[in-house]
C-alpha cells in the first residue's frame, strides 16, 4: 500500500500422508487391557488454507486465516466392552474447519534488548464418526510465544522465553493448558574466538499434557510427562572468520518421505 503498510494474500492446498508406523497393523501392549495398533487403511488428509495479512513498518504483522481439512488423521480411543479392552489407533475420523487470527511483532526495544512476540487465537471444529457414533467437537484456543535476547557489554548475552497454550480440542481429546519457559546465558572468551553457553529448557517443569476423552462408551483420562527439563553447557571455538564456501543441500519430496519414518522412539 505504501512504505509503512503491506498487504498479503496466500492460498495453498496440501496433502499429508500417514507415517509408516501409523500404518503398521501390529499390536503394542501398554498394559493388560490397553494396546496401540496401526491402521493400514489410513488415507491421506487434504487441506485448503487461505490467509490475509497486514504488515506495519515491517515489524507488526496481523493475519486472518481459514483452513478446511478433510479425512484428518488423528489418534482415537476405541473400546471392546465384551473383552474390557481399550485400544489407541490413528484414524481418518473427521473433517476439521479452523479459522483464527494471529499477531506477531519483533525488533530491538533497546540497544541491549531484542524481543519477539507471537499470539494466535483460533477455533477448531471437528465433525465425523468414531466407533460408529457421530462426533462433533469444537473449542477456541490461544497459543502464545515470547522470546527475549539481552546483550550485556561486549561479551555477555542472555535469553529468556517460552510458550503457553490454552485448553484445546484435538480430535476426540480435550487437553488442558500447558506451557514451558527456557533460559540461557552466554559468554565470549579467548578474544572472541570462543564462547561458553549454559541453557536450561522447561525451567518450571510445566510441559505436561493432561487430557480426557469422553464420547460414546469411552470415558478416559491421561497424563503425558516427559523428561523435558534439560540443562546444556556448550563450548564453541571458531578456527577462522572466513566465509564457508558451498551450497546448501536441497531437499524435496525425499525429505517429506523421511519425515514419515519415525526414528529414535518418537511418537
Amino acid at each position: 500500500m505504501n512504505e509503512k503498510n503491506t498487504l498479503g494474500l496466500n492460498y495453498g492446498r496440501r496433502i499429508n500422508r500417514p507415517d509408516y508406523e501409523d500404518l503398521n497393523p501390529f499390536i503394542l501392549f501398554l498394559d493388560r487391557y490397553t494396546f496401540e495398533q496401526g491402521n493400514p487403511n489410513l488415507r491421506p488428509q487434504f487441506s485448503h488454507n487461505a490467509e490475509f495479512s497486514h504488515t506495519y513498518k515491517g515489524f507488526l504483522t496481523t493475519t486472518l486465516n481459514y483452513t478446511n481439512t478433510t479425512d484428518i488423521i488423528t489418534e482415537v480411543l476405541e473400546q471392546n466392552t465384551e473383552k474390557n479392552e481399550t485400544f489407541v489407533k490413528k484414524s481418518n475420523i473427521a473433517n476439521r474447519r479452523q479459522y483464527g487470527i494471529s499477531v506477531s511483532a519483533g525488533g530491538q526495544l533497546k540497544k541491549w534488548w531484542g524481543a519477539n512476540i507471537y499470539g494466535n487465537v483460533f477455533n477448531n471444529r471437528y465433525n465425523g464418526v468414531v466407533n460408529n457414533d457421530e462426533i462433533t467437537t469444537s473449542a477456541t484456543t490461544g497459543q502464545f510465544n515470547i522470546s527475549n535476547q539481552f546483550n550485556f557489554g561486549k561479551t555477555w548475552s542472555a535469553e529468556i522465553g517460552g510458550f503457553y497454550t490454552t485448553p484445546l480440542v484435538e480430535g476426540v481429546f480435550q487437553i488442558r493448558g500447558f506451557g514451558m519457559m527456557n533460559v540461557g546465558v552466554g559468554k565470549q572468551i579467548m578474544k572472541g574466538k570462543g564462547s561458553l553457553r549454559l541453557s536450561v529448557r522447561d525451567v518450571l517443569y510445566s510441559n505436561k499434557i493432561d487430557g480426557t476423552s469422553r464420547f460414546s462408551n469411552i470415558d478416559a483420562a491421561f497424563q503425558q510427562t516427559r523428561d523435558s527439563r534439560v540443562a546444556n553447557l556448550a563450548f564453541t571455538y571458531r578456527f577462522s572468520k572466513g566465509k564457508v564456501n558451498g551450497q546448501k543441500r536441497k531437499t524435496g519430496g525425499a525429505g517429506e518421505e523421511q519425515n514419515r519414518v519415525k526414528t529414535g522412539g518418537e511418537n
